[in-house]
Order: C-alpha cells, then sequence, then structure tokens
C-alpha cells in the first residue's frame, strides 16, 4: 500500500474512533436513566388493588338490587297534551277540585262572545243566557272573564291569562270585581 492509502487509512480509524467516543458520551447517560427504569418497574404491580375490588363489588350488588325495581309511568311525559294546555281545551286537565269551573276559553263568534269551559271533568261550549246546572245562569261573556247569576249574586271566573282581582268592596250585595291581564316574563 501507498503511503497515501494508509493516510487514508488512518484518518479514517481516527475519525470513527472520535465519534465512537462522542456517541458514547450521549449514550451513556441514556443507559444510566434506562437502568433506573427498569429498577423501578420491578417494583411495580399490576392489577387492582383490594379496596378498589371491594367498591366494585358493592356497586355491582347495589346495581343488581336496583335492576329488580319495576316503575310504571302513569302518563307518558313525551305527550303535548300532558305539558301544554292547548287552544281547544284538550290539553292538560289542571288538578284541582274537579268540582270546580274553570274557564278554558274565550272566543268572539258573529259579534257575541261564547266561552269553552271545564267542569265536573267535561268540556262544555256556552254563550250568554246558558243554564249550568248546580252553578246558575250564564250572565255575561266579554273577552276577560265570564260572569254567572248564581242564588248567591255574581260569580266572575277570569278567561285564561287573566285573573281575577277582587276589592273586596260590597256595595248593595254586589262584590265589585276587576280583571288584570297576567304578563308572563
Amino acid at each position: 500500500m501507498s503511503e497515501r492509502s494508509v493516510t487514508i487509512w488512518n484518518l479514517l480509524v481516527l475519525f470513527t474512533i472520535i465519534s465512537l467516543v462522542a456517541s458514547s458520551f450521549s449514550v451513556f447517560p441514556m443507559n444510566k436513566k434506562y437502568n433506573r427504569v427498569k429498577k423501578r418497574s420491578t417494583d411495580l404491580q399490576f392489577g387492582t388493588d383490594k379496596e378498589l375490588e371491594n367498591i366494585i363489588s358493592y356497586l355491582e350488588g347495589r346495581l343488581e338490587e336496583r335492576s329488580q325495581f319495576q316503575f310504571v309511568i302513569e302518563n307518558t311525559p313525551m305527550m303535548l297534551t300532558n305539558v301544554l294546555g292547548l287552544a281547544d281545551g284538550s290539553g292538560r286537565r289542571i288538578k284541582r277540585n274537579r268540582n270546580a269551573l274553570r274557564v278554558a276559553l274565550v272566543y268572539q263568534r258573529n259579534e257575541h262572545f261564547q266561552a269553552q269551559i271545564d267542569y265536573r271533568g267535561s268540556a262544555y261550549t256556552i254563550t250568554v243566557g246558558d243554564t249550568i246546572p248546580n252553578i246558575g245562569t250564564v250572565d255575561v261573556i266579554d273577552g276577560t272573564q265570564v260572569i254567572i247569576k248564581t242564588d248567591n249574586g255574581l260569580k266572575i271566573y277570569p278567561a285564561p291569562g287573566y285573573q281575577s282581582v277582587s276589592y273586596n268592596d260590597d256595595i248593595d250585595g254586589l262584590n265589585a270585581t276587576s280583571t288584570k291581564k297576567i304578563i308572563n316574563n
């Protein structure tokens, strides 16, 4: 071999040794970290602890007990009529006294008012002059109220959206009453 070839080989071996030493300086700390992680992982225990197993078994027992209950819903909650009172009065019935009279709606027809009332669980359409058994005769129907003449005097039933406001004034046996519009915010 010529001197030039020997010099190139010597330089190549020298660069290889320098690169091996330089890479060992970067690999050695990583090897130390790897050994520490390996040592720590030998103490690691896989699986669940007893406390967690006890909690899970307790919860499974409770779930088994609860699955034996049977729930029956009386009214279908997704039925719109169970939630809203509809304009024709066929909607949700308010759980009040079933014998009480309640005005479901008041509407105008041919220049006079008519009303739909709920009385004893049924809906009736009334006009001025109609007689309601056990209550009295319809005296006045306007857009805000229905006034019925009874044996005890006049009874005022407000239309939906209005409430009867009594001033507790007794003028010759008549109660002065006014209606007020309810504003829902």
